[in-house]
């Protein structure tokens, strides 16, 4: 059985994803490409998603709030604090996710946590109920 999760509306969703790991952001990718149907855009680090969003206009990031740096709290700030990338939702995906409260996730100005490890093939749908997208799933 193969699964396609589809959004409703006539134009491709475009999502940042921001993780250290390579492993994970190849696989954050395809699933959110191939199963999802959106375009999937992947930086190995804070610096090059602030990068990417100057170049690419995207409806929402999902990124891990995990770096050696620890500098994920500073990079949503600023991501809040510019008028162009302020009214971009921001989901974490995360091993931490299960530490986060709803009023703690919405006091960093971020919309929900997605455990890691994920199920790929749910992941897409789980995204657009966080996000309030209108989607269907197909079946074939």
């Amino acid at each position: 059985m193969c699964v396609k999760c589809c959004s409703t509306k006539t134009s491709v969703k475009s999502i940042l994803l921001i993780d250290y790991e390579a492993s994970v952001r190849e696989i954050l990718q395809v699933c959110l490409s191939e199963i999802g149907g959106w375009n999937a855009i992947a930086a190995a680090s804070f610096e090059e998603g602030l990068t990417l969003l100057l170049k690419e206009k995207v409806d929402a990031i999902v990124m891990d709030n995990f770096s050696a740096k620890r500098d994920s709290i500073k990079f949503i700030q600023k991501l809040k604090a510019n008028p162009v990338t302020r009214s971009i939702p921001i989901l974490l995906i995360t091993y931490k996710a299960s530490w986060y409260s709803r009023q703690h996730l919405q006091d960093m100005s971020v919309v929900g946590a997605i455990a890691k490890p994920f199920d790929p093939v749910r992941l897409p749908v789980q995204i657009s109920q966080l996000l309030g997208w209108n989607y269907t799933v197909e079946t074939f």
